[in-house]
């Protein structure tokens, strides 16, 4: 008998998981709203006949007692998030904070109405490893953990205490976006805030100028970080930097999140009259640059000036060269490339904004590292360039990096039962982005981890989905996995 057969059959087994789905959709669950699936999952694992936990995050725990014939098998951990990433169509009155996700099966998909996301990232994995377990699959020792606030800094699971995670041999986590891709490794992050205060003087010249670096394709501070695109924040910076004895800035900001590439940036001069040919000459030369490097990375990045009219203050030449000078500066790109995966980026950063706050400049800085090694040369390289500058470190938050086993018992389990499921061999990788379990396994050394889920198509928009004929080949997997471990 084959898994599927044994499962029910294909029908049986996705109405079953979309059964379970509905269930922990049915309530508003965005990040830090979670308190009712909290407890709905308190009550299903209940049902199941377990006897779940409950920490004051709002994190949910059960052991599984093995299936008989089992017992002496290692301890494994089945790990997702409840919370999701709450995006709604504009002007049709959904509230993601009072109403939950509209799911809809429609053309070989899970979808909701195109009014919100869907939050199949993560509970389309948290229903399958209901679904499984309500199923009686054979399996091992079963620890299951669904966690809080992921999608806002992996919170829930920084609140994890370690007991919930000691004597497990392995752990696995259900949210993955790509099934066929066996994680093995993820990076840690520090997100970085220096604030320095501004310093003005009367202005000194008579024309006022406002320039705009905008259209640039920006992206993904981890997963596009390689792709060499244009960085506004910095190529404006170093343009008035480089220019500083040829006008005076009153204004400089751009950029928009810390894990966001800036697309856009702006500044306003101040030149002394007759001066606009000159400025006229330095933006052409700016687009030509931009174009030489950027054309084919940022086809639609531009830089328009404009007058407006004059600022009656300015910067001081000090200002200028602080604020400029570190945004232009600090490192940004792909510092490394990952030791155990050579096509994956290992460790990065980006400057992301420079923020105007009332009589503050702040700029802000995102570094991901992979490993340790990294994170001791980029952090105090930073630092220090911020103290040179006259900035304080205002305001930093960081999680570790998962380096990752890609050789594995749990992960040559998985990719095993992947093949005998789909036919096909398992990718065995790492990202560049942040996954609790670089939290989790900071609390319990030594125990070996994978990231692998389901199939999710634009996830975190209205267009979510997730197609149902791969979902089914995801619950027979895990299926292989619990019954080979």
């Amino acid at each position: 008998m084959t898994r599927l057969e044994y499962l029910g059959g294909r029908e049986a087994v996705i109405a079953g998981i979309l059964e379970e789905f509905q269930g922990l959709s049915a309530r508003p669950h965005g990040s830090g709203q979670e308190e009712a699936e909290s407890r709905y999952l308190v009550e299903r694992l209940e049902g199941l006949g377990l006897s779940p936990v409950r920490d004051r995050a709002g994190n949910v725990m059960a052991d599984v007692p093995a299936t008989p014939g089992r017992e002496e098998s290692p301890l494994l951990i089945l790990q997702g998030h409840m919370d999701m990433v709450c995006t709604v169509r504009p002007g049709i009155g959904f509230d993601p904070r009072r109403d939950p996700p509209r799911v809809v099966v429609r053309d070989g998909f899970v979808r909701t109405d195109g009014n919100s996301t869907l939050g199949a990232d993560n509970n389309l994995g948290n229903a399958v490893v209901l679904y499984l377990l309500a199923q009686g699959v054979e399996h091992g020792p079963l620890r299951l953990l669904f966690t809080v606030s992921e999608e806002v800094g992996l919170k829930g699971a920084a609140q994890v205490d370690p007991s919930w995670l000691a004597g497990a041999y392995g752990l696995l986590n259900t949210d993955g976006f790509h099934f066929g891709r066996a994680i093995a490794g993820s990076a840690g992050g520090r997100r970085e805030t220096y604030v320095r205060t501004l310093e003005r003087r009367a202005a000194a010249g008579t024309e006022g100028w406002h320039i705009a670096l905008t259209g640039g394709t920006g992206g993904h501070s981890g997963d596009d970080i390689h792709r060499g695109r244009l960085n506004a924040v910095q190529t404006l910076a170093s343009f008035l930097q480089d220019r500083a004895a040829d006008w005076e800035v009153a204004e400089f900001s751009g950029g928009s999140a810390h894990n966001a590439i800036p697309a856009s940036a702006q500044a306003v001069l101040v030149l002394p009259a007759g001066q606009e040919g000159l400025l006229q000459d330095r933006v052409a030369a700016l687009r030509a640059e931009i174009t030489r490097r950027y054309g084919e990375s940022d086809p639609h990045a531009r830089v328009e000036v404009e007058p407006v009219p004059c600022p009656e203050q300015v910067w001081s030449d000090e200002t200028v060269r602080a604020v400029c000078g570190l945004a232009a500066e600090l490192f940004h790109g792909v510092y490394a490339m990952h030791p155990a995966f050579p096509n994956v980026v290992g460790a990065s950063a980006n400057v992301a904004a420079v923020q105007l706050r009332g009589e503050e400049a702040a700029v802000l800085a995102f570094i991901r590292c992979a490993r340790r090694e990294e994170e001791a040369i980029l952090f105090p390289m930073h630092d220090a360039a911020a103290a040179q500058a006259g900035f304080a470190l205002r305001e930093v938050s960081y999680y570790p990096g998962w380096p990752g086993d890609p050789q594995s018992r749990l992960i040559q389990v998985l990719c095993q039962s992947y093949q005998e499921a789909v036919g096909r061999k398992m990718e065995v990788t790492a990202v560049h982005v942040g996954l609790e379990p670089s939290v989790l396994g900071e609390k319990a050394p030594g125990m070996v981890m994978v990231s692998a889920g389901p199939d999710i198509l634009d996830a975190h928009s209205v267009d979510e989905r997730a197609p149902l004929d791969t979902l089914l080949d995801y619950a027979t997997t895990l299926a292989g996995v619990l019954a080979g471990i």
